[in-house]
């Protein structure tokens, strides 16, 4: 498979919903929520595949830079210190990930198992021809999370029926994610 053709893929696919996606293995790029590819990866030891390795880790994974949307959108009323488990974080969390699998899109292609043995090499390939900004979640250094859509997130909250209480919960989380960042 040659790298300009699976970048022209990634690119030109409809992107799909985080929990259409299938249990299949290759490369896929990440979506935010405005349709910017951000990332570009692949399920290399997933068992899976683009549906473990996105709508489960990247998703719901930790805070880390390692799972790539949780880390993305840990701002605001979304966010949570890593290993917090208090009420508020964790509800905090849970309003991360309904919003990512919302919002959020992916994009992938298939590789034969009988290919397998290069996916870390096409993804490298890829990745070094990708335009700017389409790796921008892929640093060796960590990123940094993407301001709260508010708007968006409102919807939301309205959507989810998110009550007085949790609103509230949710208003600590962001006070508390701009005492840290301070």
């Amino acid at each position: 498979m040659k790298a300009s053709e699976v970048l022209k893929q990634l690119i030109s696919q409809e992107p799909s919903c985080l929990d259409a996606l299938p249990r299949d293995h290759g490369i896929y790029s990440l979506h935010d929520h405005e349709g910017n590819i951000r990332y570009i990866g692949i399920t290399k030891g997933d068992k899976y595949g683009f549906y473990g390795r996105i709508y489960s880790r990247h998703v719901s994974g930790s805070e880390g830079r390692s799972h790539k949307f949780s880390h993305a959108y840990n701002t605001g009323r979304m966010w949570r210190e890593k290993r917090d488990n208090s009420s508020d974080a964790q509800l905090a969390k849970h309003l991360r990930t309904a919003f990512v699998r919302r919002y959020c899109r992916a994009t992938y292609v298939q590789v034969p198992s009988s290919l397998w043995h290069n996916l870390s090499q096409l993804e490298t390939a890829v990745q070094a021809i990708a335009p700017d900004g389409m790796f921008a979640w892929g640093s060796k250094r960590a990123f940094n999370p993407l301001p709260e859509p508010h708007f968006l997130l409102d919807a939301l909250l309205d959507d989810l029926q998110f009550t007085a209480a949790q609103r509230a919960a949710v208003e600590r989380q962001a006070s508390l994610s701009l005492i840290r960042a301070s």
